[in-house]
């Protein structure tokens, strides 16, 4: 079987890795592109930059969703993948044993440990986005693995998969698997024929703002090692350690309500931006924020995307996994995790039907499309979950002016997360 997986980030590689040692060569052949190296934009924008603003929404954006948490689950399952990826990312990131929920007005709504009650015992891990995405290329090879050519295009219409490339190439494949982030060229294959407001991004009225300060990591993150999360009338602010405690580097955004999404990242002058933070947040009781914003030097705002509910996830040869699939709210800190879950069960679906199906009944392309039809079957449910849940912490994307207002959705969130933390445990117990 032939197969090319387009996108080299958290379900490419993931992917990439464990079908290279599931469906070994000669008998298969899987290859692994991605438009951008990280060690060019790297050099083109810096630690944190952003190549250029049509790269918002990819899963491989540097300062998009700026800070990436891989919960215990998650963590397991880089172990399953490969013990050494993990290794790096458990030595490169911060430890965090707990989720600090906290009020604009100073109340602590909620301190939930991290840590699941499962074997081995792990916690959430948080490191940069774009670091993260720096390890996984590192891991593979940058020279021997990852092509790095933009698809432009994928045509599903003949007898394989063909995928074009922005410098006039193309190859053609038993399969095709689409981890190319929200505004995926896969997913326009499988439905451009429809609305594109069917498949393609969708705004979910909220904007963000995030970034990186080089500062001593504030005593609520250190006390309980712990991500802090403070929700107030005009929007949410979090922040946590973005590496290992000793380098001093605190991960910070801010999200808010807006009516109407723009034409793609906004970029402000570094003082604008910190106005209007400064407006939004001066008046909440933790210090701390103060000090990360008196501190942060971005430019850019950026709208929060999602994807629309699929009818599926893949047919034709061909598959969506991670964001290309299912794009959740950037408040569900859910993501890298959701595109690990793809990669892991996805891998083992395919190679599950290439063992036991009769090679004369059923060709690459079909084994593929029954592996498609199960991933969804079996994954749908669960991001819708954890969909709702993301959104059942925000009431309104509008400022909230009522003190009566403000306080009941205060006790809204703590009823959530407090009603979620006790089912967890009961059924841990139980």
């Amino acid at each position: 079987m032939k197969i090319i997986i387009i996108g080299a980030g958290f379900s490419g590689v993931s992917t990439y890795l464990l079908l290279r040692r599931m469906l070994p060569p000669p008998e298969h052949t899987i290859t692994l592109y991605d438009a951008h190296d990280p060690r060019a934009v790297r050099l083109r924008s810096g630690r944190d930059g952003l190549a250029s603003p049509e790269e918002a929404t990819r899963d491989s954006a540097a300062t998009v969703g700026n800070i990436i948490s891989l919960e215990p689950p998650a963590v397991r399952l880089l172990r399953f993948i490969d013990h050494k990826l993990y290794d790096t990312f458990k030595a490169r990131s911060y430890v965090n044993r707990h989720y600090t929920l906290r009020s604009a007005r100073g109340h602590t709504l909620a301190v939930i440990p991290t840590a699941d009650g499962k074997l081995p015992a792990e916690h959430t891990l948080s490191c940069p986005r774009f670091d993260s995405w720096q390890w996984l290329h590192e891991h593979v090879g940058y020279d021997d693995s990852v092509c790095y050519r933009r698809a432009t295009e994928v045509d599903l219409a003949r007898g394989r998969p063909v995928v074009h490339f922005a410098d006039g190439s193309r190859d053609d494949a038993d399969l095709v698997v689409g981890a190319d982030g929200v505004r995926s060229v896969v997913k326009k294959a499988l439905f451009g024929h429809e609305d594109e407001s069917s498949y393609g991004p969708a705004f979910e009225g909220f904007l963000g703002v995030g970034g990186f300060v080089d500062m001593d990591l504030p005593t609520s993150v250190t006390d309980l090692e712990s991500m802090v999360f403070t929700f107030g009338p005009a929007g949410s602010f979090g922040y946590c350690s973005a590496a290992a405690p000793e380098q001093r580097r605190v991960a910070w955004w801010s999200n808010w309500g807006s009516p109407n999404a723009p034409a793609g990242n906004t970029v402000l002058e570094a003082s604008t931006i910190k106005e209007q933070l400064l407006d939004r947040h001066a008046t909440w009781r933790d210090a701390a924020i103060n000090d990360i914003i008196q501190c942060s030097s971005t430019d850019r705002v950026y709208p929060v995307w999602t994807t629309p509910d699929l009818p599926h996830w893949g047919q034709r040869g061909s598959v969506l996994l991670g964001d290309a699939a299912h794009t959740l709210q950037a408040t569900s800190g859910s993501g890298a995790n959701q595109a690990l879950e793809d990669a892991v069960v996805f891998s083992l679906l395919l190679s599950h039907y290439m063992t036991t199906s009769d090679g004369a009944r059923h060709v690459p392309r079909d084994v593929a499309d029954m592996a498609s039809k199960a991933l969804y079957e079996i994954r749908a449910p669960r991001v819708a979950e954890l969909r709702l849940r993301s959104r059942n912490l925000y009431v309104t994307n509008k400022r909230i002016n009522s003190v009566v207002l403000e306080y009941l959705w205060y006790l809204w969130i703590f009823v959530q997360t407090h009603v979620s933390f006790a089912s967890k445990f009961l059924s841990f117990m139980c």
